[in-house]
């Protein structure tokens, strides 16, 4: 077996923790000059990840443990381990964990745009956990600094048609 210098690889423990949303950065957006940012995550059961659409950066998760169900443009699809799901920028998209287990996943951007958004989404959550009414404008907010759309007008239609869990407001 090959030493590998310490610092080169990203091991399974490995990583900076964002509590509030249960996601570890594994490569963050410096070590790559900026071209690729993963990050892993578990999505509990009944957690939809709203519909959004990037403006900066094309996006492929990989699904490691559990099932999603994905909105990509207009196509939805079930996917397990092993499933790669690339979301290119200008395309809305949303995912869901309609079982009830949870999923793990590991999503990958380029470019590194998003390198510190999901550690502001964290705080910002954790900020808002006692005035949920002021969440949905910070969260718009922190989006358009990151250009990114949300479509929250989509959320009804996705619960309705695709058994989406209804998010908590």
């Amino acid at each position: 077996m090959v030493s590998i210098p310490s610092g080169t690889a990203v091991g399974p423990e490995d990583g900076a923790a964002v509590p509030a949303l249960g996601m570890i950065h594994k490569v963050d957006g410096m070590r790559l000059g900026g071209n690729l940012l993963v990050i892993e995550g578990v999505i509990p059961p009944g957690t939809l990840i709203h519909p959004h659409t990037h403006t900066r950066e094309d996006e492929c998760s990989l699904i490691l443990d559990g099932e999603l169900r994905y909105l990509v443009g207009d196509a939805v699809c079930t996917v397990g381990p092993g499933s790669y799901v690339p979301k290119p920028r200008g395309v809305r998209h949303a995912f869901w964990n309609a079982t009830p287990e949870p999923a793990r996943v590991m999503e990958m951007h380029t470019p590194a745009t998003f390198d510190n958004y999901y550690d502001e989404l964290g705080a910002l959550l954790q900020s808002h956990a006692d005035s949920p009414d002021d969440l949905m404008s910070a969260f718009d907010q922190l989006a358009a600094r990151y250009g990114l759309t949300i479509h929250w007008d989509d959320v009804p239609m996705l619960v309705e048609r695709y058994g989406a869990p209804a998010p908590i407001r």
